[in-house]
């Protein structure tokens, strides 16, 4: 089969417009429905993926192949070899879980080496489907299918496989590294001879440096540093705690090699090893009400690139959640963010008086108010209970929607279980009752029109 993009495949030089996958971002992933060929499409030029025939199925492998030669063409054939020491690390890495070191997978599915696929699909097609997690997500049916076959030959779960590109470049910047992956894609194809890979996942003996942790998180991951990146990605001196917003906070930790700190932030912060010392993400996700969840989605899809490596917010993204982190999460303003925020203030537009006196309280309520309700964000309460929220200050807002404290919600509750009661129930059949409560709220009503 020939390669995308020659005189000899003019199927795939329609798609000449598409985005070149070596400009990938999981944040930017699109698909529309596409009538010609009756199934969804995203806009990279190319679709990849991989199939993985864990040890306990390579029996089959000749079968396996021959499966995938229907559809796709081999980019790579590489024998993957993990160490003892590092099994299960690799396993409940690749499949985005809790880095407990209890994963069971080798014993299901092999502990030996393993062959990976790399693959290319020139006709590709995207239709729902439901994957082993109960998710329904737009998946390659080509893919599915093979992946389906395979396994009914080897039996449970002996094989796996990307269902889609997001998928692919994660598993397989994991397994390959950055720029064995980038190889791999500008050689020449179709590829029958195996190579041999005798290597654990990137980042397995933690990171030499933070320049290639940030090259393998632009690859893998939808986040964005939210602060204090103007450094990165070079060393960190003073403050070794880098703040980040994610997709999914395991699967980040995941791709991190992180494991969560004990005794910590509930939630929210992971440990790493870069340069052989220890580096702290404090990480949100998408739903934890750390900010309002419309805004996190926000935030991911429009981040742009500090040194063209660390995904950051957009300028404004930036100065507002800054300022929500200042003025709604602190009870002071660090000294540092002062000047950060003018800053970024006059880079988007505001007076120059707004941007001086951002810090004040009633001119940053007044502002932060007015932005969260112009775009329909609330100030929703967070999963973390270590995240503070600034009463006094809030209580300057008069058009954002403010989530009950939880003393307030707590008291609502047993209020609304108090009133289903066997006990009010009986009350509420009480003649002496009903006219006591009617008489109580006549005089409250009363009392409230002499006073007014």
């Amino acid at each position: 089969m020939n390669r995308p993009g020659t005189d000899l495949d003019p199927a795939q030089n329609e798609r000449a417009d598409r985005t070149p996958v070596a400009a990938y971002d999981p944040a930017r992933l699109t698909y529309r429905w596409t009538p010609e060929v009756g199934a969804f499409q995203h806009q990279l030029d190319r679709d990849l993926q991989l199939l993985v025939v864990w040890s306990g199925g390579r029996e089959h492998e000749r079968e396996i192949l021959d499966l995938v030669a229907a559809d796709f063409t081999v980019l790579a054939q590489v024998e993957v070899r993990w160490s003892a020491e590092k099994m299960v690390n690799n396993f409940e890495r690749l499949y985005g879980q809790t880095l407990w070191g209890t994963s069971p997978k080798h014993e299901e599915v092999g502990d030996g080496p393993f062959l990976l696929l790399v693959l290319e699909d020139h006709a590709p097609a995207y239709s729902y489907r439901q994957n082993v997690s109960g998710y329904v997500e737009l998946t390659n049916v080509n893919i599915a299918r093979v992946k389906r076959a395979a396994r009914d030959l080897t039996g449970g779960y002996r094989i796996h496989s990307s269902n889609n590109v997001r998928e692919f470049f994660r598993d397989a910047t994991l397994i390959l590294g950055v720029d064995r992956l980038a190889e791999v894609l500008a050689g020449e194809a179709p590829v029958e001879e195996v190579s041999v890979l005798a290597e654990d996942l990137v980042g397995s003996e933690g990171w030499d440096s933070l320049d290639t942790l940030f090259r393998v998180l632009r690859h893998t991951s939808e986040y964005v540093v939210l602060r204090n990146f103007e450094d990165l990605p070079g060393t960190l001196e003073d403050d070794r705690e880098i703040d980040v917003l994610c997709r999914d906070q395991t699967d980040f930790a995941a791709v991190l090699n992180a494991t969560e700190v004990y005794p910590g932030p509930e939630g929210a912060q992971f440990r790493t090893s870069v340069g052989g010392d220890e580096v702290f993400f404090d990480t949100r996700s998408v739903g934890d009400g750390y900010l309002d969840t419309e805004w996190q989605r926000e935030i991911l899809a429009r981040r742009e690139w500090h040194d063209a490596l660390v995904a950051v917010p957009r300028h404004d993204d930036h100065l507002f959640s800054l300022l929500y982190h200042a003025k709604v999460q602190k009870l002071a303003v660090k000294p540092a963010y002062v000047t950060r925020l003018a800053d970024l203030a006059l880079q988007v537009g505001l007076p120059e008086e707004t941007a001086r006196n951002l810090t004040d309280d009633e001119v940053a309520a007044s502002l932060l108010d007015g932005y969260l309700a112009g775009h329909d964000f609330t100030v929703p309460l967070p999963a973390d209970p270590a995240v503070h929220r600034n009463a006094a200050f809030l209580e300057r807002f008069r058009l954002t929607a403010l989530a009950d404290p939880p003393l307030k919600v707590a008291t609502a509750e047993i209020w609304q279980s108090a009133k289903r009661s066997r006990a009010a129930r009986t009350l509420g059949r009480s003649r002496v009752v009903r006219g006591a409560y009617h008489r109580l709220r006549s005089a409250f009503h009363a009392l409230k029109d002499r006073l007014s």
